[in-house]
């Protein structure tokens, strides 16, 4: 970097792909603003998560690797949501990155942790002058939602929510572990304790830009020093400050790139439908096989990503009728394709790091939402952004074929007023999503705003 290194900092993800991804980008932007950063893994995710980086090119990165001891074996599964995991993890890393800190000279100016690990702060307070620093990989309306039940303003299972500087909430545009109570409670007590100590976190950095959540955001800044610092995604998408920066660098999936690209190429522009649900999400057989049904209904060309795990669900010789109107791969490059001119809408489970990549290239969006935090982003998406529509699902929960193709007439064709409104709401937003990091906007204040505070 030629200059002296402005600050010391540690990044630490949950070592799940979701979260992996906004904290790498935001890692980059502090590499790129002159600061010093190493990105810790956990022991048991290390050799898999470096592996991954050399070959998606993030070890080219002035950034160092390191991992913690978790105290499992290696490959042991990241999604594991055993209440014993959580407390082995907890125990083991908080002690193994105490022990870090006490053998760095000079100490780091700050950790950048994960908001679904706030017992990092404990941590940092173990070594004074070090700043906590609590990265939020979703929204700040999911959180605000978190804080007011964690208050007691509405209760679990609730159906209709009133809370400030938000518009009416039904239960099912609650995040999933408030409203449904055959969830996994240890996750929803993992996701519950990002909110325990926010009171006395130095820095409250969110996913997010200011434009998206602007009422919620208010509300938020009242009471804690929330900053957005988003979007985080790959620089060559936005602002183009940081020189090849076209992916996150780490993928834990073999994307089928050139596959993907070509048969995009091959098609008219705006006539592809991409489908993704994302990197976890699991359907029943009986979802997917009306899921594939409802596609080769519609009028439309359309690329689906189904994993490898998910592929056997698919009814039988689908990949041979549905012929060049479709293809289906096990992951995608998912920016270049939605960057490309022949994608119309995205159909998406809703991940928070999904919406801000269609939100952020402008693309129109299908919700499809299953878990965590995705009701509320596809509520959002739907009725506050307008920049897509939902699924209406029955009350269990199933999406039948016929409204599957509903929605896509809607955002796709031609002759719908309220597509044509979904697609000027969507190029709006996608201005905003790339000016929030560009020299002097708002992230990027925000960030130069963080590292002067904490070389002080």
């Amino acid at each position: 970097m030629g200059e002296e290194s402005k600050a010391n900092v540690l990044v630490f993800s949950f070592p799940i792909q979701g979260h992996i991804n906004p904290l790498l980008q935001f890692s980059k932007r502090l590499i790129s603003k002159n600061v010093t950063v190493t990105f810790l893994t956990t022991s048991s995710t290390h050799n898999t998560i470096l592996g991954r980086a050399v070959a998606g090119g993030a070890t080219a990165l002035p950034l160092t690797f390191l991992p913690l001891d978790d105290g499992f074996e290696e490959g042991h599964p990241s999604t594991d949501s055993s209440p014993e995991y959580f407390k082995n993890f907890e125990e083991n890393v908080s002690k193994s990155l105490s022990n870090l800190i006490s053998t760095m000279d000079p100490k780091p100016n700050a950790i950048v942790y994960d908001s679904c690990m706030p017992w990092a702060l404990d941590v940092c307070r173990k070594h004074p002058g070090v700043a906590a620093a609590s990265f939020f990989t979703q929204c700040s309306t999911v959180n605000a939602i978190y804080i007011h039940f964690l208050r007691g303003e509405f209760k679990e299972f609730q159906d209709d929510v009133v809370l400030p500087a938000m518009p009416p909430l039904k239960g099912s545009d609650l995040p999933v572990f408030l409203y449904d109570n055959s969830i996994c409670r240890s996750l929803f007590e993992l996701i519950s304790s990002q909110f325990v100590n926010v009171d006395d976190i130095d820095f409250f950095l969110v996913n997010s830009f200011d434009e998206l959540e602007f009422e919620v955001l208010e509300w938020m800044k009242n009471q804690w020093p929330v900053k957005n610092i988003g979007p985080m995604i790959p620089s060559m998408y936005l602002d183009k400050r940081i020189t090849g920066d076209k992916d996150y660098g780490i993928s834990l999936f073999n994307a089928q790139t050139n596959e993907c690209l070509n048969w995009l190429d091959s098609k008219p522009p705006g006539s592809v439908i991409y489908v993704s649900f994302g990197s976890l999400a699991v359907f029943k057989d009986d979802q997917m096989i009306e899921v594939a049904a409802g596609l080769k209904q519609i009028g439309h060309n359309f690329l689906w990503v189904v994993r490898e795990t998910e592929t056997k669900k698919l009814p039988s010789n689908y990949i041979e009728e549905i012929g060049e109107k479709g293809l289906i791969v096990n992951w995608s490059p998912q920016l270049q394709v939605l960057a490309h001119k022949s994608i119309g809408c995205f159909m998406t489970h809703c991940g928070w790091n999904s919406t801000l990549e269609a939100l952020s290239l402008g693309v129109a969006l299908i919700g499809m939402p299953a878990y965590s935090d995705q009701p509320t982003n596809a509520k959002f998406i739907e009725d506050v952004w307008n920049v897509g529509v939902r699924v209406k699902a029955d009350k269990d929960g199933f999406v039948t074929k016929e409204e599957i193709v509903r929605c896509v007439d809607e955002v796709m064709e031609e002759k719908s007023e309220k597509g044509k409104e979904i697609r000027k709401n969507a190029e709006r937003l996608m201005e905003f999503a790339k000016k929030a990091p560009s020299e002097g906007g708002n992230s990027d204040k925000n960030i130069d705003e963080f590292i002067a505070k904490i070389v002080k």
